[in-house]
């Protein structure tokens, strides 16, 4: 997505901004680029593409940014407004895209994102609001539909997945729970039909199936079940006869099945394929 690569563009863009250059450089204006004798920059800072198109303007006190600091696209429209604060620790950034629009804002500690972000479409909707501590997803992250809704719930901590994980339809009904426990799933995991009812249902461990696993049709009948060890069914002959089902369905369906990687992408399209 190309949101993130501006945010890590502006990551990486903050911290070059505190490397140590040596040499001054001179504008009818002033002296800009200046590095004092233990090799900090102060004062206003600029950088240019290789056209000359200006890529950034900054203000540095003791080697930290302070005040408004700004990264531009090559194309010459703004990408990134970090404000500081008088000691060049707590900023608030704004990033943009190539047309202008505001895609992402929140904090920094420094140059890393800190508490809650939020992210947006081309159209100005809420995509994402996810929550950050030393520049790592931690907390609550939540995705949306455009309408609104909420497409996704997951929980973070220290850039993990770690805890609980829900995924709703765009009409509002619950498509799946489940849970993580270091990057893991790990306890119960719950596929629903539209309607509600459970499509399947049965229990991770440490990122292994385990246990019953249940299959039950969009009427909440069950279909057939599945006993896990380690990640591995007892019903080996069961499993791959409804494994070679579903694949002549999908074949007979080819064109028409959802693709789950479209969902990360555009989850109000892929919800809505039929």
């Amino acid at each position: 997505m190309k949101v993130r690569v501006y945010a890590v563009l502006l990551g990486l863009f903050i911290i070059a901004a505190g490397g140590v250059v040596a040499q001054d450089d001179f504008t009818s204006s002033g002296a800009i680029n200046r590095s004092d004798e233990n090799g900090l920059r102060q004062g206003p800072w600029e950088k240019t593409y290789p056209d000359g198109t200006l890529m950034y303007r900054a203000n540095f006190l003791d080697g930290k940014p302070v005040g408004e600091m700004l990264r531009y696209h090559p194309g010459g429209k703004l990408m990134a407004r970090v404000v500081y604060d008088a000691e060049g620790v707590n900023g608030k950034g704004e990033l943009f895209d190539e047309n202008g629009l505001k895609v992402a804002e929140g904090c920094y500690i420094g140059s890393d994102k800190t508490g809650e972000w939020r992210f947006y479409n081309s159209k100005g909707d809420l995509l994402t609001k996810e929550n950050y501590k030393n520049n790592l997803k931690d907390g609550e992250s939540r995705s949306y539909y455009q309408s609104g809704r909420p497409a996704s719930l997951r929980m973070w901590r220290a850039g993990v997945l770690h805890g609980a994980e829900i995924i709703w339809y765009p009409s509002g009904s619950k498509r799946l729970t489940a849970s993580y426990e270091d990057g893991e799933l790990h306890g119960a995991y719950t596929v629903y039909y539209e309607n509600g009812h459970q499509e399947v249902f049965g229990r991770y461990n440490k990122g292994k199936m385990d246990g019953p696993w249940f299959f039950l049709d969009s009427f909440g009948k069950e279909e057939y079940r599945l006993n896990y060890k380690n990640g591995v069914a007892d019903e080996q002959e069961l499993l791959e006869r409804r494994e070679d089902e579903r694949f002549r369905e999908f074949e007979k369906n080819r064109g028409r099945i959802k693709d789950p990687e479209d969902y990360r992408n555009d989850p109000d399209s892929y919800m809505m394929r039929q």
